[in-house]
């Protein structure tokens, strides 16, 4: 029977895949700063090491808990960001090393249809075994490297999460009413600000680590302010040309998926209206 580790198992993260694998006929062992087993003990007695602790201290846990892990088990970890923890993770341990992030949050009730991101960086006979587990209960597998994972991310979280708070925080200077502009307008609106809702109703400091720890974020954010600055001249001298030829060409780089994009976004707004 394989034994799974899973420090910070305590937390949600670590309380989700430890069903995944009980229910996959492993033995899973939990530590955390509440349990009675140490990180070093749970470590030591692992065939697989799952790092489930939050971003920023992720590198240290990792490198306190190497030197305990069994050449031939695997070391992985959880976090939305790899260079980083995969660099530590090849740079202080023998064993096998696995980045992976589960592109989802805690409060999935199951991996189908689920993304998981793997990124293999040491890896013989574990990288099939775990691929195995998440795709039998229905998980989307994207096997990559840790830089291009991060460069992804960059557009998935660092763009889309600034972009999303900026606009929570561009209402909140105006002294927008949220309520009372939901009385205004279509369900699109509604659904968009169902989504900011749902940002903002997560832990800040798991999305100032999104935010602050991607070395890639700075790149993007700086094509991404160049971006609106050119909308905002076209809008402010009023040029209809450019802005439907700005319009455009984000239309054109959209392609056939501006269709797809439409006919979930009905379905979405009709199950919207019957909830009413």
């Amino acid at each position: 029977m394989v034994k799974v580790g899973i420090i910070g198992g305590t937390g949600q993260i670590g309380q989700f895949f430890r069903k995944i694998f009980e229910k996959n006929n492993c033995e899973v062992l939990v530590s955390s700063r509440t349990t009675k087993l140490k990180p070093e003990d749970c470590a030591r007695q692992s065939d697989i090491v799952l790092v489930s602790v939050p971003i920023e201290v992720t590198v240290d846990v990792i490198k306190r808990l190497s030197p305990y892990i069994n050449k031939n088990s695997l070391l992985m970890d959880t976090t939305s960001i790899k260079k980083e923890p995969v660099d530590a993770m090849l740079r202080y341990s023998k064993c096998e090393v696995i980045g992976m992030h589960p592109v989802f949050g805690p409060g999935v009730e199951s991996l189908k249809n689920q993304t998981i991101v793997l990124c293999p960086a040491r890896t013989k006979k574990w990288l099939k075994w775990i691929v195995d587990i998440f795709e039998k209960d229905g998980a989307k597998i994207k096997i990559t490297t840790p830089e291009k994972h991060d460069e992804m991310m960059s557009v998935i979280q660092g763009l889309n999460h600034f972009s999303t708070l900026s606009v929570a925080h561009a209402m909140k200077n105006l002294g927008v009413s949220l309520k009372e502009s939901l009385e205004y307008t279509s369900p699109i609106y509604k659904l968009r600000m169902i989504m900011v809702g749902r940002i903002l109703n997560q832990d800040a400091n798991l999305y100032a680590s999104i935010e602050i720890k991607n070395s890639e974020n700075k790149k993007i954010l700086k094509i991404y302010e160049k971006s609106s600055k050119k909308l905002q001249r076209i809008i402010e001298t009023k040029n209809t040309k450019e802005f439907v030829k700005y319009f455009n060409e984000c239309a054109e780089f959209f392609g056939g998926f501006k269709k797809e994009a439409e006919e979930v976004s009905n379905y979405l707004i009709k199950q919207m209206v019957d909830m009413k």
